[in-house]
């Protein structure tokens, strides 16, 4: 996916391109649970690399310390840079510490529509269930080729003898 640093800004839900340092930060705070859910889209200094996180923070302190807590938690990371002229291209997706480069077919968009359902969750003042929507947004049923799994076939059987056969009046 090559697009342009405005459609990245669009497709990563931030209603205008990002400058140097600039950040758009998105998060909620679930009482009950004691977790807050943040994301945030931000630009390098130098104008030359997108970042866009989501991480889930655990707010009860006195969980923090046990060995069942993960305090905070990085669910998407996703890094993108200037490829070609006016375009740019994600470099790196990890989804909960898993890298996701190429895992799935149509990769990057799935990311972008990933991080956009979470950002309009947390805009709702909703706690966004990740697993749920990382389940409906990157699903691995669509695959490079068609549904069958095909592509290239094998190489068809071809007898010179039957397309060149000039008493049937076969061949060119």
């Amino acid at each position: 996916m090559r697009i342009t640093l405005h459609e990245l800004m669009e497709k990563l839900a931030v209603p205008h391109t990002l400058s140097a340092y600039e950040t758009w930060p998105h998060a909620t705070m679930d009482a009950l649970s004691g977790k807050t859910c943040s994301a945030e889209v931000r630009m390098s200094p130098d104008c030359d690399e997108i970042e866009a996180e989501i991480q889930l923070v655990e707010d009860d302190e006195s969980d923090m310390g046990s060995a069942d807590s993960a305090g905070v938690q990085q669910l998407f990371w996703l890094i993108a840079t200037p490829f070609k002229e006016e375009k740019w291209a994600i470099k790196a997706l990890r989804i909960k510490g898993e890298d996701w480069v190429g895992k799935v077919f149509n990769w990057e968009e799935k990311a972008c529509n990933l991080f956009r359902a979470v950002t309009n969750e947390l805009s709702r003042g909703q706690m966004p269930d990740f697993d749920e929507i990382m389940e409906k947004e990157m699903k691995a049923k669509d695959r490079y080729a068609d549904q069958r799994g095909g592509g290239a076939g094998k190489s068809p059987i071809i007898r010179p003898g039957q397309l060149l056969d000039m008493k049937k009046g076969a061949g060119f």
